[in-house]
């Protein structure tokens, strides 16, 4: 029979390891379910692509980001999975102790009745002799008669100590099998969500072939037009470089006004006030507002292999926002309008002054702000640029502290 202490040591490791995968759960199906709002979004943005019969390279890059998504959710099915496997199997082992535990104990409470019943059986069947009153008053000197009062009220006293053993004996029997029953019902339906994600698990690897065969058809069909996309290549990185230069040439000349306002001659010099934005700027990294309300990250920063010509690589200097036709582009944090440009065959550019730090949103057809104009988290600031050729409505996003690039998605909630 199990010790209370080892019985009690049990069940807080059980209700510990129930906690630790409660947490592990609800982390797991908190990403889970992003990912598959993320799956959700992608797949009408693949909807809208497709109806345009010639295949884009935006398209492949979409569904680039959809393999990614699909793999990445049955990553996730696989753990949920093996932690409800491990759950079903802690569950088991608990109710074959609980098991053991009610056998233990209706064989006490058995046995605690059957000599409670031989007690008043002997009691009864003795009543002449333990009569109290004829008991205490057939005493032959006052000092016996105490001792028979004392005996009769410790017997009075063991009786009742009995009945109590013997109830909260039953109280813990009907609470041991009130857990078994517990146990059962969370055995079903733990079984009932393995069985689910299992389900779950062979329709997602079923789609994830579609699309694989989706892609290698794309990618077949794209390479029949090399001449075309390596020009489109080149437009796009002779684009990059002509953003860069003139970002460059912005920021040189916040610089060089900071300098001369301040009279320093080196150094990037803020003002008490651009201090404090530069801060709050730097305080909010890793969850700025992202610059679109909806979209999905088609190309990542820094350098990476062509979608099409693995012997080809291209350097990002930021973000691709792949969104919706006429998606609002929005300022991820307070700041300053420095500049409004326009990049031939990208669309306008603004560039928002955060103090020591500058985002940059590239690819729009409308702005509505205005150089010098202070803007605010959140506002909207314009709207983003659809290309029907090339089935393309992406916005190119970057984040510069003074001259180096950053990654955006180590600034932006949840881009990583």
């Amino acid at each position: 029979m199990l010790s209370y202490s080892k019985r009690l040591l049990f069940s807080i490791l059980i209700l510990l390891s129930t906690i630790s995968f409660s947490q592990s759960k609800k982390t797991l199906q908190l990403k889970k379910g992003q990912i598959e709002k993320d799956i959700k979004y992608t797949n009408k943005l693949l909807q809208k692509t497709k109806k345009n019969k010639e295949k884009s390279l935006n398209y492949l890059s979409t569904l680039n980001k959809q393999l990614g998504n699909r793999d990445e959710l049955l990553q996730m099915l696989n753990i949920e999975i093996e932690l409800i496997t491990k759950q079903i199997q802690k569950i088991k082992i608990k109710a074959l102790q609980n098991q053991q535990l009610i056998k233990e104990k209706q064989e006490e409470v058995k046995k605690l009745e059957e000599d409670y019943a031989k007690m008043i059986y002997y009691a009864s069947k003795n009543q002449t002799v333990y009569d109290s009153w004829v008991f205490v008053f057939s005493s032959e000197s006052f000092n016996q008669a105490y001792k028979r009062i004392k005996y009769l009220k410790q017997y009075t006293q063991h009786r009742k100590k009995q009945v109590e053993i013997i109830s909260k004996s039953k109280q813990e029997l009907a609470n041991e099998i009130l857990s078994l029953e517990n146990q059962k019902s969370r055995l079903a339906i733990e079984k009932s969500n393995k069985k689910r994600l299992i389900s779950k698990k062979k329709l997602e690897i079923d789609q994830l072939e579609v699309e694989k065969k989706d892609k290698k058809t794309t990618i077949r069909i794209l390479k029949n037009s090399e001449k075309k996309f390596k020009k489109e290549l080149q437009e796009q990185q002779n684009a990059a470089k002509e953003l860069d230069v003139k970002i460059r040439k912005i920021i040189e000349e916040e610089i060089r006004k900071a300098r001369e306002n301040n009279n320093k001659k080196s150094g990037v010099s803020l003002t008490p006030e651009t201090k404090k934005l530069s801060d709050n700027f730097l305080e909010n990294k890793g969850i700025l507002p992202w610059p679109l309300d909806k979209g999905i990250i088609v190309q990542k920063f820094g350098k990476q292999k062509h979608a099409i010509f693995n012997n080809i690589e291209t350097y990002n200097n930021g973000i691709d926002i792949a969104t919706e036709i006429n998606e609002t582009v929005r300022a991820v944090f307070d700041g300053k309008v420095s500049r409004i440009f326009l990049i031939k065959g990208e669309g306008k550019v603004i560039l928002i002054n955060h103090g020591e730090y500058f985002s940059v949103y590239s690819g729009l057809k409308e702005v509505i702000v205005q150089t010098e104009e202070k803007v605010y988290a959140k506002q909207k600031i314009g709207t983003v640029i659809s290309d029907e050729d090339k089935q393309k409505t992406e916005l190119h996003f970057e984040i510069w502290k003074g001259y180096d690039k950053q990654n955006p998605s180590d600034w932006l909630f949840k881009a990583n």
